[in-house]
């Protein structure tokens, strides 16, 4: 017996389709309450793995009888505890000497001026950290977008250069006294290691807070370096350079301002 066609039928085989019988309602009730309970199931937590524990003995300035504080490690610090130690991107080092010596790194530059005939003007106290920004790894959004912070050959040298004329404008001030000192505070411009010692002590000591943030008695042996370094600037000769230009005989402010350039320069200073 032949079968009726229906409308819709012919409209399915003319599109090449077929119908999908619908399911029975006792499988699709199944289907979902599945589907719900797989749902309520809690995720389990993600597992992290444990670091290295480092116990550290107790401070003198903690009370007695308290218990040892373990510094928990990150298993991906290579068994160190804390992070990696990071330099000094431009803004940081420019704060850090504004705040250890009261100045920056101010140089007379030649910069583009389309008001000037030539098309140059020069300005006398440039800001040489913003000019060489880019060179010490500011991103431009040009050519890089990520901040470099590697601690490479030419960030030493530009932070050598950095470091120069804030000591040397900070010693200058020194002298003058028109501000309180910021380097030679316990020291004055004649004291030296022969005549006042403990003066140039007290002096590096205070430094060394100031500038790594670091607690150094006076009379610690960690000073040797800097105190050698400040006898021998302070009491260099008079000489002659290869060019002829003759150098007067140093003096205590000299060896100040080596010392100030040498902890400027320091690893402790320009690394956190």
């Amino acid at each position: 017996m032949a079968r009726m066609v229906s409308q819709g039928d012919r409209e399915d085989a003319r599109l090449g389709m077929k119908k999908t019988p619908a399911l029975p309602l006792s499988l699709f009730q199944k289907i979902l309450a599945l589907t719900l309970a797989a749902c309520a199931t809690p995720v389990p937590p993600a597992k992290e793995s444990a670091g290295a524990a480092v116990p550290v003995q107790p401070q003198a300035a903690l009370p007695d009888g308290h218990p040892e504080v373990p510094l928990g490690d990150p298993a991906s610090n290579d068994n160190r505890v804390g992070r990696a130690p990071r330099r000094l991107n431009v803004e940081q080092l420019r704060a850090s000497l504004l705040a250890a010596t009261g100045f920056t790194w101010v140089a007379s530059r030649r910069v583009s001026d389309p008001d000037s005939p030539t098309g140059f003007s020069n300005l006398p106290d440039a800001d040489m950290l913003e000019a060489f920004a880019a060179t010490l790894g500011r991103p431009d959004y040009v050519t890089s977008t990520s901040e470099s912070i590697e601690p490479a050959v030419t960030f030493s040298k530009l932070a050598n250069d950095a470091a120069r004329v804030p000591c040397r404008t900070a010693i200058k001030a020194d002298l003058e006294a028109k501000t309180p000192a910021r380097i030679m505070r316990h020291a004055t411009a004649q004291d030296t290691r022969a005549s006042n010692e403990a003066a140039v002590r007290k002096n590096l000591s205070w430094l060394a807070l100031k500038f790594w943030g670091r607690r150094i008695a006076p009379d610690d042996a960690q000073l040797a370096p800097l105190l050698t370094l400040f006898e021998k600037a302070s009491t260099a000769p008079a000489s002659t350079d290869d060019n002829g230009t003759k150098r007067a005989a140093a003096t205590p402010a000299d060896g100040w301002r080596a010392v100030c350039i040498a902890m400027a320069t320091d690893p402790q200073f320009l690394l956190y």
